[in-house]
Formats: structure tokens, C-alpha cells, sequence
């Protein structure tokens, strides 16, 4: 027991000197990531009624809204971003819990970063306490969170963002202990939308990421909270995944094991569990050629139930949304396009100008079935997928692709991460700004202040309100 204090005495005494380079390597190439989907998520339509909600409501002037310029109070802003930060479903994901840890890590520790005008040492090291905390309380949980129909990153975020506002505000380990406590009374999030829509879950990271914040301040006033909330009888893990949590994980290896380093980037900007089956269609592809014409029917296998319960419910999406977390279309999608890759036709902008009523694209996506595998006949299949594709001609063809491209066991290169980012963020920065980013952040140790960086996430008002509608 006395996992809650445990972690908040680890951040009280976090020190980025002696975490490991493949740790701060890794936080380099997820914050440059991150910064990519906020910048990108800036401009989308959805994230213009969200920011104009609360540019109208609110007030304050310690922290940046991204893009747009706006000065908000740490928690709004926070908010905001985050919001970018998951608007179009290309932000990062740790599939093992499963989690999106940077959409809330991210957003949190640049607006308490600002708050507290802190270096780039800093910022890393926040971002990396509270990727490592959410991702820690997600993985005790794990399966049962998502599987009750609680979305991780909505219940685990508070942690996470409360994590960052230790380290940046240098909390002692009672003060830190305090912040997680009081997060926890922040924890929601529901997953009904991969069932029946809704436009909520655009902000499910947003929620998390203002709750944080707050509970960091909330904790900086004096704000107490239980110091048992995560392992307790009536504490988080319990009560949100029931009896058979392990709440070992949340401490095991603290300190040595990163779980970050499990941590995977997205070259697609759909659902994570999506993924593997459009990167096993690339690889039919190369063996084969195929287009809309010559294809008769595809079988996509999975080894979990959940798993094409939440993917594999919609074939005939309603909205972006939808289009994105259904694997039939996507599919779809990626065959017309004809491309591979970040650009393979299920990027940031491909969901954006897709029409989801093309006759073409439904009737590709009603080939599609989704069977749970065989064992004997996919035995292959784990953590990834298998894909079965019959040709008009009688010939079939099958792939499996155990990991993802972006999982740790099958990474993107720096070079894919730096392609991904332009690709989000060429078409609403100025000329030059991405490779000034690009430096800037591979350099982030030696910021002195992370405002140098923040100013280059802003475009000129003139055309940052063009997307505001």
C-alpha cells in the first residue's frame, strides 16, 4: 500500500540529470509530436467552437493559447490546448493500457511551464513525470478501464497533469501527494461515443489536461486531498476497474522501468487499434497489385473482442469522427488513395476533406469483415492484426503485422516523426517555422525559457482568425 505517497515522494525528487538519454531522446521526439497535433488540431472546425467558448467566457494572462496568441489563465489554456492537442486523432498512444498520454502531458506542462517560466530542462522533466504517472495508474487498470467503458486518458489525465505541476512548482512530497489526491476527484470519461457518436470526445484530453492544472494550483493553495486515491478502497483504481486491478504496477521498477518508453506515435490519424490492419494493407499491396476494381472482400482478424467492438462497430460513419474509428472505412479510405506511409490517405487532412457519403468509399468499406482470430489460423496475431484480402481473380491474399508502425517494437525513425510534424503544421505556419521548431526542440536542455519556444507556435492574428469562424 501507500502507492499514492510513493509516487508523489518520486516527484518530489525527479531530476533530469540522471534519467536516461533513451528517456529524454524519446520525450524530445513526443513533445515535437505534440506540438505538431496542437498546431495542426488549431485549425480544425470543431476546435474553433471550443475556443471561442472560452475566449468569450473567460479571462487571465499567465499562459499562451496556441496558434491563436490568446493570454488565459494556466488551466484554460491548458484546456485549449489540449484540445488541439487531440482534435483530429493523431496525438500519441500507449496501447499497452491504453492511454493518450501526451495530449494531456504535453498541453499541462507548457501552460505551468509558462505559468512558472521555466527552461526547457524543466519542461522535459515535467513532461516526462507526467507521461510516466498517467501511463503507470492506466497500466494498473488495465484492461478493465476501457473495457467498463471508461476512457483511460479522461480518468488517468488529472493525474498526469497534476504530476507536471509538481515537478514545475517544486512541490515537497506532502504538497505532491496532495495534487494527486485532489485529481483524482477530477477522473471521467465515458466511451458511449464509439457507439453511438458525438462530438464530445474531441475534449475527453481537454478535461483531463484543465483538471490537472487546477489540481496542482488547487494543492500550491493548500488544497488537500486523500492520500491513499489511487490504491484506497474507495479510491481510483478500484473503483474505476474493479477488484482485479494490479496495483503493484503502479510503483514496480519506479524510478528504473520508464513505461514511457512503451509509449507509440501515430503516422495515421485515426485510432490507434485501426492501425495495424492499414499497415497490413500496405504490405498486401507491395506483394500484389491491387486496387478498388480487383478487390472482392477483405477479412480484418483481431485477437480481442473489445478491440472490434470499438473499431469495428461503424462501417458506414456519420461524421469525421466516426470515420475515424471505423475500420471498414478507413480501409476504404487507404485502398483509393493508393499511397503508404504518414502518406498513405488516413492523415490529419485526408479525414478532414474525406466525404464520408462517397458511394465509392461505403461500398469498399461493406467488403470489409471483422472476425475474431483463429488461433490456428492466425496464430500470429497479438498485439496487431490480420488482414485476408480476396481479388476478383480467386486469389487471396493474407498479411499479419504483429506491431503497428509507431509502437516501440516497430518505431517510427526521427526522420518519420519530423515528416509527420511538417506535414501537420506546413500548411498554417509561416514559411521556415517548422525546422525553427524542429531545432528548437531538438535543443530543448538548453532553453532558458520555454516562451521562445511557445512564440513560435503562433501565427499572426490576421490568419489565425481566418480559422476561427
Amino acid at each position: 500500500m501507500n502507492e499514492t505517497r510513493i509516487l508523489g515522494e518520486w516527484l518530489s525528487q525527479l531530476n533530469l540529470n540522471s534519467m536516461p538519454s533513451d528517456v529524454q531522446n524519446s520525450m524530445k521526439l513526443f513533445l515535437l509530436d505534440n506540438i505538431g497535433c496542437i498546431i495542426g488540431g488549431a485549425t480544425v472546425p470543431w476546435s474553433s467552437t471550443y475556443y471561442n467558448v472560452i475566449r468569450n467566457t473567460r479571462s487571465g494572462q499567465h499562459a499562451t493559447v496556441a496558434f491563436f496568441g490568446d493570454k488565459m489563465s494556466p488551466d484554460d489554456a491548458a484546456f485549449l490546448n489540449s484540445t488541439f492537442n487531440h482534435a483530429n486523432e493523431s496525438d500519441d498512444t500507449h496501447l499497452k493500457s491504453p492511454t493518450h498520454p501526451g495530449g494531456i502531458a504535453t498541453p499541462a506542462s507548457l501552460a505551468l511551464g509558462e505559468y512558472t517560466a521555466c527552461s526547457g530542462h524543466d519542461l522535459l522533466l515535467a513532461m516526462i513525470a507526467a507521461y510516466e504517472v498517467q501511463i503507470r495508474i492506466s497500466w494498473a487498470c488495465s484492461p478493465y478501464l476501457i473495457y467498463r467503458g471508461h476512457h483511460p486518458p479522461v480518468g488517468v489525465g488529472p493525474f498526469g497533469g497534476a504530476a507536471a505541476g509538481a515537478v514545475l512548482m517544486k512541490f515537497n512530497k506532502e504538497m505532491a501527494t496532495n495534487a494527486l489526491g485532489v485529481a483524482g476527484s477530477h477522473s471521467a470519461g465515458l466511451i458511449e461515443y464509439t457507439k453511438t457518436g458525438g462530438s464530445v470526445k474531441r475534449i475527453h484530453s481537454a478535461i483531463a489536461a484543465q483538471a490537472g492544472v487546477r489540481a496542482a494550483l488547487f494543492a500550491q493553495a493548500g488544497i488537500t486531498g486523500p492520500y491513499s486515491i489511487l490504491e484506497g478502497e474507495k479510491g481510483f483504481c478500484k473503483t474505476f476497474a474493479g477488484p482485479d486491478v494490479n496495483i503493484g504496477r503502479l510503483t514496480e521498477g519506479l524510478g528504473t522501468k520508464y513505461h514511457l518508453l512503451d509509449n507509440g506515435l501515430k503516422p495515421h490519424s485515426c485510432c490507434h487499434l485501426i492501425h495495424a490492419h492499414l499497415d497490413a494493407l500496405d504490405v498486401v499491396r507491395s506483394k500484389a497489385d491491387i486496387s478498388p476494381d480487383n478487390v472482392k472482400s477483405m477479412k480484418v482478424a483481431s485477437n480481442s473482442p473489445q478491440i472490434l467492438s470499438h473499431i469495428g462497430s461503424i462501417t458506414e460513419p456519420e461524421d469525421i469522427l466516426g470515420a475515424q474509428f471505423s475500420l471498414p472505412f478507413s480501409l476504404a479510405m487507404r485502398l483509393h488513395h493508393g499511397g503508404t506511409g504518414v502518406a498513405g490517405g488516413n492523415g490529419f487532412w485526408d479525414y478532414l476533406e474525406v466525404d464520408i457519403k462517397d458511394p465509392k468509399l461505403l461500398k469498399t468499406a461493406r467488403t470489409v469483415e471483422c472476425v475474431i482470430a483463429d488461433t490456428n489460423k492466425w496464430s500470429d496475431v497479438d498485439k496487431g492484426a490480420g488482414l485476408e484480402v480476396e481479388l476478383t481473380d480467386g486469389r487471396v491474399i493474407k498479411e499479419v503485422v504483429p506491431f503497428s508502425k509507431g509502437l516501440p517494437e516497430n518505431p517510427m525513425t526521427p526522420a518519420e516523426v519530423r515528416e509527420k510534424f511538417v506535414s501537420l503544421v506546413e500548411q498554417p505556419l509561416p514559411k521556415g517555422r517548422p525546422q525553427q521548431i524542429i531545432e528548437m526542440v531538438d535543443n530543448i536542455t538548453d532553453l532558458k525559457d520555454i516562451k521562445k519556444l511557445i512564440d513560435l507556435m503562433i501565427v499572426e492574428r490576421s490568419v489565425a482568425m481566418k480559422y476561427a469562424g
